[in-house]
């Protein structure tokens, strides 16, 4: 039993300064329980400046502050990150739209859903040595080229070539890991690369080659534009955890904001997860990161993740055709947008190169 007489006593003791500092420990209001404050989050690719983000969220406290505990593991391509997202290993992932869209249409009743879409830009690409004589994407017929089973870029080569009248029984595909992909291709193993462009070009340069020396082939200068990764979750999930997805967005939608203020923090977070990457190498990125897919018109005027749905409705299009998929799914079973903080919120700042 609390002794009321003796607990005045001490209150009258301590003074002024006392009470001011009892005071302080009186509750705070909490912040608003989420149905599962700890979630596992698979990114598409490796500690790199274009998954910069979410290093950098989980640094500065900003899913904390909301109340969430996200644990952050790299990935190894979207196809790898939706497997473990469908499987349930993780609650959260990032990859790219065009993949999305192929599971959807292959798994009705499966379906994932995407809840912020970071990328607007396209940034698939063929690349390959100016050596090798490839200049149109015709010319990659009867070559080798290399790309990781699980590669973004590699999944949304049908579509391309569709677009571009490529016969795709002619491409020799060579299975490489992702950690060797650029190396091979230096090397003369493959004859070219797929991937994002943000992971190819800097990678290569890092090796000593030079900008002059590559051929860039961009999937979106042949009228296949798109979008590139989004934050996916199953339907389910995302149905039974409202509050905890809006959370992960808000305090995502944060840091992609400190990516392109702080873009020295960014890399420092990634320094934390592997020290052996190269700063310089990855500032480099960063800015062709930001340039490239993030700071579109579209973002520029409408913030974060402002999907465009006839540009969504085009990629589903030549996905569906690309495939020959018997079901086609609509824009809104694909994406949503009822977990966005406000426009004002999601306008990007300055970005000084």
């Amino acid at each position: 039993m609390i002794n009321v007489r003796s607990a005045i006593s001490r209150l009258a003791r301590m003074g002024a300064a006392g009470l001011f500092a009892a005071a302080l420990v009186v509750p705070q209001p909490a912040v608003a329980q989420l149905e599962k404050p700890s979630v596992k989050f698979s990114q598409s690719w490796l500690f790199q400046a274009a998954q910069a983000m979410f290093p950098l969220a989980a640094d500065r406290g900003y899913w904390r502050t909301e109340g969430l505990d996200v644990t952050i593991d790299r990935g190894s391509g979207s196809t790898a990150a939706v497997q473990r997202v469908i499987s349930g290993a993780y609650d959260l992932g990032f990859a790219d739209v065009g993949t999305v869209v192929k599971w959807n249409a292959e798994n009705p009743g499966r379906e994932l859903l995407m809840v912020y879409v970071p990328e607007d830009g396209f940034p698939m690409v063929a690349v390959a040595l100016k050596s090798k004589n490839i200049t149109r994407p015709v010319d990659l017929e009867g070559k080798k080229v290399g790309a990781p089973t699980f590669d973004g870029a590699r999944q949304m080569f049908p579509p391309f070539a569709k677009a571009t009248g490529i016969n795709q029984a002619k491409i020799n595909w060579i299975t490489v890991d992702g950690n060797l992909r650029e190396t091979m291709l230096v090397r003369g193993e493959v004859d070219a690369i797929t991937g994002f462009i943000t992971s190819v070009i800097p990678s290569i340069e890092r090796l000593g080659v030079k900008a002059n020396d590559l051929v860039v082939i961009r999937y979106r200068d042949y009228n296949l534009d798109g979008f590139g990764n989004a934050v996916i979750g199953t339907r389910e999930f995302i149905e039974k955890h409202p509050r905890t997805v809006t959370a992960f967005v808000k305090g995502l939608n944060r840091a992609m904001k400190d990516l392109i203020s702080d873009p020295d923090a960014a890399i420092a977070s990634l320094r934390s997860r592997d020290p052996l990457i190269s700063v310089e190498t990855e500032a480099a990125r960063l800015k062709l990161y930001v340039r490239e897919l993030l700071l579109t018109p579209n973002v520029r005027e409408n913030g974060f993740s402002a999907v465009d749905s006839k540009k969504l409705e085009a990629t589903i299009a030549s996905v569906i055709d690309a495939y020959s998929l018997k079901t086609s799914v609509a824009g809104s079973s694909v994406y949503t947008d009822r977990f966005l903080p406000a426009k004002a919120d999601r306008i990007p700042p300055a970005f000084r190169e």
